[in-house]
């Protein structure tokens, strides 16, 4: 699906309003599900630049896998020219992670189902945990529609409700 694409990563410099340096790094994603490989380097690079625990990195690495997969599967397979960018960086305490693509308008905080908990995996139907996993381990999670492109913007409070280590 991606044929020849590669993907980009560029770093701003961008202050913080805590007054030190840091970094803005913006991702175009391939559209297919090598994608990930190029995530997990970005989280990694971000994570370093932000001496950020390996733990949170992790955590990070695991909501954006799935967004970028439910993305790649869902939203983009049809098109014949797919986009998909992430953007990280920290607002006043939180790391921000924002992932946009140009496809079929999917709200997954809405539409994916809730998962039964309750039930053991083999029990349980297909779809909606990963989407639970997201919403458990970010402090706020959002979509938005804007010019034709999904929008998530997930939130992480340094030291918040998802807890950091």
């Amino acid at each position: 699906m991606s044929g020849g694409r590669t993907a980009r990563i560029m770093v701003k410099p961008m202050p913080l309003r805590e007054s030190r340096p840091s970094e803005t790094i913006e991702v175009s994603l391939a559209s297919d599900l090598s994608a990930l490989r190029m995530l997990a380097q970005a989280i990694q690079e971000f994570g370093a630049a932000h001496a950020l625990s390996r733990d949170l990195q992790s955590r990070l690495n695991l909501v954006l896998d799935e967004l970028v997969t439910n993305s790649v599967c869902y939203t983009l397979p049809d098109l014949p020219e797919p986009e998909l960018r992430l953007r990280l960086f920290v607002d006043q305490g939180s790391i921000v992670a924002q992932l946009e693509d140009n496809g079929t308008e999917y709200n997954p905080f809405e539409e994916a189902p809730e998962p039964d908990t309750r039930l053991g995996l083999a029990e349980r139907p297909i779809g909606g945990l990963g989407i639970f996993f997201v919403k458990q381990l970010t402090d706020s999670s959002t979509y938005e529609r804007i010019d034709g492109r999904n929008r998530i913007t997930l939130k992480h409070v340094i030291g918040g409700q998802a807890n950091d280590e």
